[in-house]
């Protein structure tokens, strides 16, 4: 015989409204439910169990009692790490950024919706924000995405030595028909899992067609499920570094001074100076399944203003040589409109921004032996350091402007290949690669730093693909980013 819940309904649906909310009543209230049910009637809600189960879940959701995490199957055990002071986040299409239930959706990467986490400032507004609250911009310090750990299938392994003069490749030729000509970019194929269903691999078990652990997920002698990551290039001062929208991006500084800025950031979480490897990491999930799936347009802002992107129809539209950079509303928009979405690494409000144009961001990535490292403001042994303990991507010594082949499998450099020099719509010759043409000049021994994204006025240079070098000096135009590696 069916037995329904009928009057103890409504006994139990206002205990549930009535009681001060704690772990043991709720976990009491499901445990009388659970006995005083045999069946219940799908096609039926009002005095159902079924309704009854709702209001829990509802009152789980509006405690922020976790009964059950949500995790994204898709990823396969690599689900966002969590540590305080990191808040998980639900950002609105308007910008609007919201506490995350973690026992709800709040993010899905099969969907585009990557992780979102946000560290507030010393003294917010509100000391006791909780799950399902509206957290004011002011309240927040910095912004973050998680990378879940993942292998992604080989498509090239950067054997590329040069990089040819290409004969018929006019400016006239590049401003017309050459761009996808020379364009082999290609959905990136990935599988996601953890440091148990995908453990780390050495350059020397990577095959062309076969899965490959992204090195971006092994810092130091630590196994990573994802790294977090700035949503924007940095901004604040060297002392007190911040990361979010419409902030001018911090400028000016040399590696070193970067590179500390990143590790005393948040120590507790494990925080430091993007690399180049976990640079390809981002870019290479936002050229997959998961992401994108093209080049992110390019933030223009002359002020470097922090997560912009270029209007359509704009200069920039040609996606080539230098061209006028822009502030107005017409040519430039901000992230949290239909334009600034292109700017981000999943073509909406959930992914990263700044990764073409803004400021060029020097990365933690040196060519070991340079005779002029003092200008980064590191000493040889300090480099060397940092290198052993997995904070500085370590290149060969012997590394030039086109040895595309020293680069470290998945920092987003060799694989982009083949590469070629050509005129620009300014009438210079420079090195590209054959995805979109971004600019594409590896370390020297004159300039052993690597740098990433480009500039403002780059055009069609720019881009997550695109990759130049430098001393590590100072520069007016030069930025980085913060990455998280909690394990």
């Amino acid at each position: 015989m069916k037995k329904v819940i009928k009057n103890n309904y409504k006994f139990i649906l206002g205990m549930i409204l009535g009681l001060v909310i704690s772990v043991s009543s709720v976990y009491a209230v499901e445990a009388y439910i659970e006995s005083n049910k045999v069946s219940y009637d799908n096609s039926k809600s009002k005095g159902s169990y079924k309704e009854v189960q709702s209001s829990i879940d509802e009152l789980y959701e509006r405690s922020g009692i976790h009964k059950e995490k949500w995790i994204d199957k898709t990823l396969n055990g690599a689900d966002p790490v969590l540590k305080d002071p990191l808040i998980p986040v639900e950002i609105k299409p308007n910008g609007d950024v919201y506490y995350a239930n973690l026992n709800s959706e709040w993010y899905n990467y099969s969907e585009k919706r990557w992780a979102n986490a946000v560290i507030l400032v010393d003294n917010p507004s509100n000391t006791n924000y909780s799950v399902g609250d509206h957290i004011l911009e002011k309240d927040i310090e910095s912004y973050f995405v998680w990378i879940p750990r993942y292998q992604y299938k080989i498509w090239d392994l950067g054997n590329y030595t040069t990089a040819p003069n290409g004969n018929t490749l006019t400016n006239q030729d590049y401003a017309t028909s050459t761009t996808q000509a020379l364009n082999k970019s290609r959905i990136i194929d990935i599988k996601f899992g953890n440091v148990t269903s995908i453990p780390k691999m050495n350059e020397n078990e990577a095959s062309l067609n076969e899965y490959y652990t992204h090195p971006a997920f092994t810092l130091g002698n630590k196994d990573l499920n994802g790294i977090w990551v700035g949503k924007f290039e940095t901004g604040g001062t060297i002392d007190s570094p911040i990361i979010k929208p419409s902030v001018e991006s911090l400028r000016n500084k040399t590696v070193k001074e970067f590179f500390t800025a990143g590790k005393s950031f948040a120590t507790g979480l494990d925080s430091h100076m993007m690399k180049n490897t976990e640079w390809g990491a981002a870019a290479y999930l936002s050229h997959s399944q998961y992401g994108i799936g093209n080049e992110v347009n390019i933030n223009n802002t002359e002020d470097y203003y922090t997560g912009y992107s270029a209007a359509p129809n704009t200069d920039q539209s040609s996606r080539e040589g230098t061209y006028a950079v822009h502030t107005e509303a017409s040519t430039t928009q901000p992230w949290n409109t239909p334009t600034g979405y292109l700017a981000s690494t999943t073509g909406n409000i959930n992914g990263i921004y700044d990764m073409s144009g803004g400021a060029w961001e020097y990365v933690a990535a040196y060519r070991k032996g340079s005779t002029i490292a003092n200008k980064s403001g590191f000493s040889a042994e300090e480099i060397t350091t940092q290198i052993l303990v997995g904070y500085i991507d370590e290149y060969e010594a012997d590394s030039e402007v086109t040895t595309y082949n020293k680069m470290i499998l998945g920092d987003a450099t060799g694989e982009i290949g083949p590469f070629y020099q050509y005129y620009d719509k300014d009438g210079s010759i420079r090195y590209h690669n054959s995805w979109y043409g971004d600019r594409s000049f590896f370390v020297s021994s004159t300039d052993p730093w690597f740098g990433r994204g480009g500039f403002s006025y780059d055009g069609g240079l720019a881009g997550q693909f695109g990759f130049d070098r430098g001393v590590g000096s100072a520069g007016v135009d030069r930025s980085f980013r913060i990455a998280l590696a909690i394990q």
